[in-house]
């Protein structure tokens, strides 16, 4: 027997007076009515309702029942009513760790836009290119670069990262326009190396897939600072189209080796599971992902 049901039949007689009424009100038939009404009396093991053909009057245990009910399934509204409006309107806290170079140039210029909207919710994003213990630190949503290792995370790519040549027109002024790999190796650079990432990228030429080892000429852990310094002539540089898009397009920098095509390296936000106990509402990671993320630019050119 579905209890709640059952309590809001029993209330509706009450109301009404009358099992039919209560029927046309709640779309039940009579029949099914009469039916809830005589299987609830079944389980409690009192009367509810003494019936006549011409009235029914609530019993001393139909009363106290009905009152109790009353209470009970208003507060069961309250509930449901509560519980919708926090699942339409995001509040609480989100932690959110996300790699230095993609958070500087991306998703710092997003969240704006996405606090504005939900002014309930508290944003905390952490800056870093350290592996994140997710669980352990009370992140709720992390975006790294690369495949998704942990089998207990889930990951949605949200965007492809091309790492791409690049060096000032003075740079190629002074050393030439190199056009083959062996020629750049010779020339100085700045490049970014993050423990093992950076020191060897791959590429596509000619049908052709190449592991490129970055020469160790200049090294910073900092997208930002690599460049900085190419932008002062420091050498060529490896750095991702985001980071350098607006400096090609105003000729700050120039793109080399435009015929070796990067193989991809995504980005893509890691969720912990449904299983995780701190993780905020699915519905809150969801809105997370279509505004700030959608936000993001997508692939460059």
């Amino acid at each position: 027997m579905d209890m709640i049901e059952a309590m809001k039949v029993a209330v509706a007689v009450a109301r009404h007076n009358s099992f039919s009424s209560a029927s046309r009100d709640l779309r039940l038939s009579a029949a099914s009515v009469s039916r809830i009404v005589a299987d609830l009396e079944a389980d409690l093991g009192v009367r509810l309702f003494n019936r006549t053909t011409r009235q029914i009057n609530l019993t001393d245990a139909g009363m106290e029942f009905v009152q109790k009910s009353t209470c009970l399934l208003e507060e069961l509204d309250l509930m449901r009513s509560a519980v919708r409006e926090r699942h339409e309107t995001p509040r609480g806290q989100l932690h959110v760790s996300c790699v230095t170079a993609f958070g500087n140039e991306c998703l710092a210029p997003a969240v704006p836009e996405f606090v504005r909207r939900f002014p309930q919710l508290e944003v905390s994003i952490d800056l870093g290119n350290r592996l994140v213990d997710l669980i352990g630190e009370h992140f709720d949503v992390a975006i790294r670069v690369g495949p998704l290792n942990d089998s207990s995370l889930i990951a949605q790519r949200i965007f492809t990262q091309r790492i791409v040549f690049v060096a000032t027109p003075q740079f190629c002024e002074q050393y030439g326009t190199p056009r083959t790999l062996d020629e750049i190796k010779a020339c100085p650079s700045v490049t970014q190396v993050s423990r093992e990432w950076g020191r060897v990228h791959r590429f596509s030429h000619q049908g052709k897939v190449i592991d490129f080892e970055v020469p160790q000429h200049l090294t910073m852990n900092s997208a930002r600072a690599v460049r900085n310094a190419c932008l002062a002539g420091g050498g060529y540089s490896l750095l991702g189209d985001f980071m350098v898009a607006q400096d090609i397009a105003e000729n700050r920098l120039v793109r080399l080796l435009p015929d070796y095509e990067p193989i991809e390296h995504r980005s893509s936000p890691s969720m912990l599971s449904d299983v995780t106990p701190h993780v905020k509402s699915g519905c809150l990671l969801t809105i997370w992902r279509r505004s700030s993320v959608a936000r993001i630019p997508r692939e460059t050119s």
